[in-house]
């Protein structure tokens, strides 16, 4: 009885506080700071670091019904949404910074920061998307990708695949933090393709194509801030055990070429890695086969 009447007491606290706050017109992040309890978003750019908590995000004022394509569910939904550039404001952000997203299930996106905050009526508008535990979003394939996540509007006229930078790979979901560093390729040189590689050949271009869709779950040469998925290179590259013809097939629909039921790897469709663009990142993973590190030890052994 006491458990509840303490959480009751809780609840009612901070639903007060965080009204109180956006009635005064305080920043969320003194909203946020009034209790600890429940899902809460951080974002951090330089020395610099902004927290939220679900319920101070659902009381802003700023906070707004944003009518999206939702690339996460595949249909025209309205979700509750403040601009991620009004999130970032005041911070000072370095030229060439990267977004990274840091998500509750180990997934990790990174994209550019320019892209993140842009606020041209001409480019894509990223947005955080709040939910309401009220009216809570749809499991996505049997999983809960609340409450956070981050969508995008695209220019008038504009469609996905079509000249666009936004593809599925940056519809990131249960996003916990935010975080604008520098990019993979400066953190992690043990990714990086030789220093004489033709800057617009196609191992470079499959570098990117590799830090936009496969660094998200994958670490290379032991190198990466996500471990969802296995190493790339180390002891064996995908390419050596599968070939180019496999391998393909399997970035395509992960399923076809061997099922189990609890597996976490979506097929990666053409709107988001084209034909072309999968040849560059086969071209990058052949490239990066000679150029291993000696495989760390196994945990315990």
């Amino acid at each position: 009885m006491w458990r509840i009447i303490e959480r009751y007491l809780a609840g009612w606290l901070l639903a007060a506080a965080c009204t109180l706050s956006a009635a005064q017109g305080q920043p969320p992040v003194a909203a946020s700071a009034v209790a600890d309890a429940g899902p809460r978003l951080t974002i951090s750019a330089a020395a610099h670091e902004r927290s939220w908590t679900r319920a101070a995000l659902l009381a802003d004022p700023r906070l707004a019904p944003v009518r999206i394509d939702d690339d996460n569910f595949k249909r025209r939904m309205t979700v509750s949404a403040i601009p991620m550039a009004v999130l970032f404001a005041g911070l000072s952000i370095s030229p060439g910074a990267t977004a990274t997203l840091v998500a509750s299930d180990g997934y990790i996106s990174h994209m550019p920061m320019a892209l993140l905050i842009a606020r041209r009526p001409d480019a894509p508008r990223a947005y955080l998307a709040v939910e309401n535990p009220a009216a809570p979003w749809p499991p996505l394939e049997g999983h809960d990708i609340g409450p956070f996540r981050l969508v995008w509007t695209l220019p008038t006229g504009a469609a996905r695949g079509a000249g666009t930078p936004i593809n599925q790979s940056y519809w990131t979901y249960s996003i916990e933090r935010i975080e604008a560093i520098a990019s993979p390729a400066e953190r992690f040189p043990a990714i990086r393709p030789a220093a004489d590689m033709p800057a617009h050949g196609a191992v470079m271009r499959g570098f990117a194509v590799f830090e936009r869709a496969c660094f998200s779950c994958h670490s290379l040469n032991g190198a990466g801030d996500s471990h969802l998925g296995p190493d790339l290179n180390v002891p064996f590259n995908p390419v050596e055990y599968l070939g180019d013809a496999r391998l393909a097939r399997y970035i395509r629909n992960p399923q076809s070429l061997r099922w189990w039921r609890n597996a976490r790897m979506p097929g990666i469709d053409r709107a988001t890695v084209s034909d072309a663009q999968l040849r560059d990142l086969l071209a990058y993973l052949h490239h990066m086969a000679g150029r291993k590190i000696p495989a760390p030890p196994l945990p315990g052994g």
